[in-house]
């Protein structure tokens, strides 16, 4: 009897013993796996989710001066969006001539435990890499979604009685004795990338006079010193009562209350080609970031959707006059857009390379 139970406690600590080693095998195996993996960036959707930012707070940089439109529209949902990250935004403005890719360097210069985003023109970006010496591509972009899309426009002065209409404009360019000028912000921004492509393709007898900054190219078009400024919709809000927008480069008139007679792209584009120049105001990180820290990247995409449609943040656009500009799309249907964009740049190199000028 002893020796039955003997034996029968010895087979149970073989067994035992068996299923221990076959555990512990089991452990080893999972725990190498994601140690292999995690040299390499995994997709978020596998990261695992986090409440808040494991930071105290977050750099958030403007690509443009204080006190401009991007502050003033980022300015209506941040502090939403920080309330829901559980941290504290501070503000770096990027306003010198080459902003985008001070802004850049700052986001890619994170260490481990910080974190960036940034805010600016989507459009600026495929621009920029295309026809300026830059250490990044987009590829080295992670989006977070857009804030307001504004599709470039022209304005005439409020008084001016030659232009009620685009054609217009189209009909009184094209047989000038003299060319017409036109403002717009600094090169190679999409306002001054509209401007030349609706120059050439409408055989307008024209000069494009670039400014350094939308506010000096706009107060000339008021002074008399230009005839026409193209920018975007939302910078002809704010000077109202002195200039009126005849013509929309995008498919809607978000403008029907002030310029219910603003023709859209397809009503005056008829005997001549025009690309939707809409721009999209968006902010974005680094891709560096995105693949060393896939649960932060979702949690900040996650936030901000929820930050831009909350009624404090609608409540903030309202007051500040954006609310028909104002537009939340995803980070893949914004990149679907900036390929759409990246095409006008390839269709019309000839024309807006300055290289090939």
């Amino acid at each position: 009897m002893k020796k039955n139970w003997l034996r029968s406690a010895a087979l149970l600590m073989a067994a035992v013993l068996t299923v221990a080693g076959t555990t512990a095998c089991s452990s080893s195996g999972s725990s190498a796996a994601p140690a292999q993996s995690s040299s390499a960036p995994q997709a978020s959707s596998e990261a695992a989710a986090i409440t808040s930012l494991p930071s105290d707070k977050l750099d958030y940089i403007v690509a443009a001066a204080a006190g401009g439109g991007l502050d003033i529209v980022s300015r209506c949902f941040s502090d939403s969006w920080a309330k829901s990250l559980g941290t504290t935004f501070e503000y770096i403005y990027e306003d010198a001539g080459s902003s985008y890719i001070m802004g850049l360097n700052d986001l890619h210069d994170d260490e481990s435990d910080e974190f960036s985003v940034m805010c600016g023109l989507a459009e600026s970006l495929p621009a920029l890499f295309a026809y300026q010496n830059s250490d990044y591509k987009m590829e080295d972009i992670a989006w977070i979604g857009n804030v307001y899309s504004d599709a470039n426009c022209v304005m005439v002065r409020a008084d001016d009685d030659r232009f009620n209409s685009m054609q217009d404009l189209i009909d009184y360019a094209r047989t000038a004795s003299s060319p017409l000028t036109i403002s717009t912000p600094q090169a190679l921004t999409p306002a001054n990338m509209t401007a030349s492509i609706f120059a050439e393709n409408a055989k307008l007898n024209a000069n494009i006079v670039v400014y350094e900054g939308g506010s000096p190219a706009r107060k000339d078009l008021i002074g008399g010193q230009v005839d026409i400024s193209v920018g975007g919709i939302t910078t002809a809000v704010g000077i109202k009562d002195q200039v009126k927008v005849i013509g929309i480069f995008g498919a809607s008139n978000p403008v029907t209350d002030i310029w219910p007679d603003a023709q859209t792209l397809d009503q005056f584009a008829t005997n001549f080609e025009m690309p939707d120049m809409t721009v999209h105001c968006s902010v974005w990180t680094s891709s560096k970031m995105r693949n060393e820290h896939p649960e932060v990247y979702d949690l900040l995409v996650s936030t901000f959707e929820a930050a831009m449609g909350n009624s404090v943040s609608a409540q903030n656009f309202d007051t500040a006059s954006q609310t028909p500009f104002i537009e939340y799309i995803d980070p893949e249907t914004l990149g679907v857009a900036l390929d759409e964009f990246h095409q006008v740049l390839v269709d019309y190199d000839s024309l807006l390379n300055p290289q090939k000028s």
